[in-house]
């Protein structure tokens, strides 16, 4: 199970069992690495989890420590969407990508400009050009992006219905990479559309952002010769299309904008290697 799962569940208990209130002050990151035996690092990345979906608010303590507090009054859509967020693996992939692109294109559509986490989308991507990163470090930067894209629309009930999908979008794009045929250039491409998104929404063209992302989206199943659409499809397992001739290679950059690059640029270059080493 998933860390911040578990750490869902034991809230659900002790907020059950009256042992915690909403409110109240959380053991440190570091105290509670130690409960669940993980890595400071990956506790931390659990309490953002947590803090995107509104269940607590994060603050620095002393020593570089991080200080989660559950929060006094959660959003009316918490609840369901920690259900849905624990219920996700068992819902077919066809419904989950499907859903994922609504939310995605009709966040991107309703885009405002105040709400663009400008900041955070180029973090992301600065991180996700690092040569060194590991298959599911890059995975995770993937999903954490198009979170930030959501945030775009500036509605929270949108964030929260994405982020309960982290699991699941992670699964399957992770179970994706068996099928590509080489992953150095998936992972350029990737990337050049990620940098095409954020030119557009940066421009204020939200139609084509939107485009852009259901267009991405779309390829990734394209490429990895995967049918999306297979109800009995699954996130761990995507079932692959029978082909029945050449697929068309398709275009390095994305149509209707500048921001793109070609595989071959050697800013592009970097990343994971083909042996699809995953991180330490």
């Amino acid at each position: 199970m998933a860390t911040h799962r578990e750490v869902l569940q034991w809230l659900e208990n002790e907020l059950f069992d009256g042992h915690l209130v909403l409110g109240q002050r959380l053991p440190t990151d570091k105290d509670l690495a130690a409960i669940f035996r993980v890595s400071r690092s990956s506790m931390r990345e659990t309490l953002k989890i947590l803090e995107a979906q509104g269940i607590v608010k994060l603050f620095e303590g002393r020593h570089r420590s991080i200080l989660p507090i559950l929060v006094r009054e959660p959003a009316a859509s918490a609840g369901p969407a920690l259900q849905l967020h624990m219920a996700t693996s068992e819902h077919p992939l066809r419904d989950i990508v499907r859903t994922r692109v609504l939310l995605e294109t009709a966040s991107l559509e309703n885009a405002e400009q105040r709400s663009v986490p400008r900041e955070e989308l180029l973090g992301i991507m600065e991180q996700m050009d690092r040569e060194d990163l590991g298959l599911k470090q890059f995975h995770d930067l993937y999903v954490s992006f198009h979170i930030a894209l959501v945030k775009s629309s500036g509605n929270a009930v949108n964030v929260a219905l994405f982020t309960a999908l982290r699991d699941s979008i992670y699964e399957y794009t992770m179970a994706l990479v068996g099928h590509v045929p080489l992953w150095s250039t998936t992972s350029s491409r990737i990337r050049a559309e990620h940098r095409a998104i954020v030119c557009a929404l940066e421009a204020g063209d939200r139609t084509l952002a939107a485009r852009l992302v259901a267009e991405h989206i779309a390829y990734q199943y394209e490429e990895a010769g995967v049918d999306p659409g297979d109800a009995r499809a699954t996130p761990a397992e995507p079932r692959p299309l029978e082909r029945k001739g050449r697929s068309r290679r398709r275009p390095a950059t994305i149509r209707g904008t500048k921001a793109t690059a070609e595989p071959g640029d050697p800013d592009d270059v970097g990343g994971l290697d083909d042996t699809h080493r995953a991180s330490a």
